[in-house]
């Protein structure tokens, strides 16, 4: 495989991620206004400081496995 070839292959990974966590942070931020909650009170519900479900929603960074099993515990859907 060509030097090309991988970096293409890479570079649609990373956009696929990227979509991904898009997707994961405007669910968390649909999810949170549909219940009248505030970040605090998310976070709370949640089990994670604000600051970590202020980098969710934002997109700057994701949630762990066990993380993701806690949002879908507290969201009640899968994620």
């Amino acid at each position: 495989m060509s030097f090309q070839t991988r970096r293409k292959i890479v570079r649609r990974a990373r956009r696929g991620a990227a979509a991904a966590v898009k997707n994961l942070s405007v669910r968390l931020y649909d999810w949170r206004k549909k219940n009248d909650l505030s970040q605090s009170e998310a976070a709370l519900k949640l089990k994670v400081s604000k600051r970590t479900l202020q980098e969710w929603e934002q997109g700057r960074s994701q949630p762990r496995h066990l993380a993701m099993a806690a949002i879908t515990s507290a969201i009640g859907r899968k994620i």
